[in-house]
């Protein structure tokens, strides 16, 4: 409710400063996270978000990066490089990051609410992956088209076939 509507991530990526203030929701994959002095800052590359607000697989579609910060404490290895998150925060300015030879600015982001996302890739089979407990009916080793079904590594004949 308190997201300013309207705002999209194009628009800040754009001009951040146009937009100090504004609550954004915004979510994508984690670069990089680090403990200063002061605060915790996370290097984010945003990821258009789906109809439930989770951010989707495809990096190709991101608009660029930003800075979420929080001042109170957040540990770094809650969110090691490769996690996906939402955020919701208010734009709070710009920063200049050295990224390999170049000199960026990116919007920076103060978190107000962050949902960290479980790391399960879509599944190559077409259904979510269960590891729960015996029978491991929904792990792709026990998956009849799995090269893995009749046995590890897949080799010669396949136990169950003649």
């Amino acid at each position: 409710a308190q997201v300013t509507s309207g705002v999209s991530f194009s628009h800040v990526v754009q001009d951040p400063s146009a937009y100090i203030g504004q609550v954004v929701k915004v979510g994508g994959v984690v670069l990089s996270a680090k403990r200063l002095v002061d605060r915790t800052e996370v290097m984010v590359l945003q990821i258009p978000l789906d109809n439930d607000s989770v951010p989707q697989w495809d990096r190709t579609e991101s608009k660029g990066r930003f800075i979420a910060t929080q001042q109170t404490f957040l540990d770094p290895a809650t969110l090691p490089e490769g996690t996906r998150v939402t955020i919701i925060g208010e734009v709070t300015g710009q920063a200049s990051v050295q990224v390999d030879a170049e000199e960026k600015v990116y919007p920076v982001v103060a978190i107000q609410a962050l949902k960290v996302w479980p790391m399960i890739p879509p599944s190559m089979y077409g259904y979510r992956p269960y590891w729960g407990p015996y029978p491991y009916w929904g792990s792709p080793w026990f998956y009849p088209r799995s090269p893995f079904y009749y046995g590890f590594p897949p080799l010669g004949r396949h136990r169950g076939r003649h």
